[in-house]
């Protein structure tokens, strides 16, 4: 069995979505979906680092459940509560309280100069096969030759551009962009995925929403579509692909299967609300079919 450490934060999220409906108090966050993710990967074991809230169990009991290793999560009070507002236009995410006193939102939860949770004591690092690093501020302190799937801050890329992939980046770095975080450094989200990985001379597998995965590997691109997929809410898909993908790795994948176990993934995610349907699923051996790969060039 591989082991996939995953360094991120928990949320409770009331999920809106137009014209679907809404779901209220799920528990959610980057570390939940990217632990889900991870999990369905056949022969992968989890170890969490996250700020774990005492006022919700949930988060413990579904660690517990599935057999994850926590003893490196923080106690905290509670963890942040949003709102998840999907349409047609676009995705929000808003904080449940309102800045200043004010109805006015100020962006959202995750500001550049947000308070980041304490780094991860070394003991969490030793032995992991893979790393998912969800909005770090700085590079993770990972064993050398541990694959680590990068996240990167979406506040951070606004501010400081390629920049900041360029100083949290490793050569053990897979870079695991969404399309938003894409499209703040080009308007063509596939040009800024190979711009970047020229650059950074990593790996990147950009996760284009309803374009499937796309893939690139020095001069190499792929193309990972689902043709399969049926969508009724949205929310973790994203998160809970990233960590497929590097789960796979861990376990000896291909970089192009990896991701095509992201994509699978990420079609349990959409087929129910939030988190539900990746705890219901089984861990896979193989990606889903239907899933299609296609070498660009």
């Amino acid at each position: 069995m591989s082991v996939v450490g995953i360094q991120a934060g928990l949320s409770v999220d009331h999920l809106v979505s137009e014209p679907a409906g809404a779901r209220f108090s799920c528990p959610g966050g980057p570390a939940l979906y990217a632990a889900l993710g991870a999990r369905l990967v056949e022969g992968t074991g989890i170890r969490l680092t996250c700020p774990l809230p005492e006022a919700d169990h949930r988060f413990a009991a579904l660690a517990d459940r599935f057999g994850w290793d926590r003893r490196h999560c923080l106690a905290v009070p509670d963890v942040p509560r949003v709102w998840v507002l999907a349409s047609a236009r676009g995705r929000r995410i808003v904080s449940l309280e309102p800045p200043a006193g004010t109805e006015l939102e100020r962006g959202g939860p995750a500001e550049a100069d947000d308070p980041q949770p304490p780094l991860p004591p070394p003991a969490f690092f030793e032995g992991l096969d893979g790393l998912v690093a969800s909005a770090p501020a700085e590079r993770p302190a990972a064993v050398p030759g541990t694959r680590v799937g990068l996240d990167p801050h979406q506040a951070l890329i606004a501010r400081d551009g390629a920049a900041h992939a360029v100083a949290i980046c490793t050569p053990d770095t897979v870079l695991l962009p969404s399309r938003v975080q894409l499209k703040l450094l080009d308007p063509d989200p596939r040009r800024a995925a190979r711009d970047l990985a020229a650059r950074l001379r990593v790996p990147v597998v950009a996760r284009l929403d309803m374009d499937g995965v796309y893939v690139v590997a020095g001069e190499d691109t792929w193309s990972v579509r689902d043709r399969l997929v049926s969508v009724v809410e949205t929310t973790g898909a994203g998160d809970s692909s990233a960590g497929a993908v590097v789960a796979a790795l861990a376990g000896g994948a291909e970089l192009v299967e990896a991701a095509a176990f992201g994509v699978a993934v990420a079609r349990t995610a959409l087929a129910d609300w939030g988190h539900l349907a990746l705890t219901e699923a089984t861990p896979l051996p193989r990606p889903h079919p239907g899933i299609t790969t296609r070498k660009e060039s």
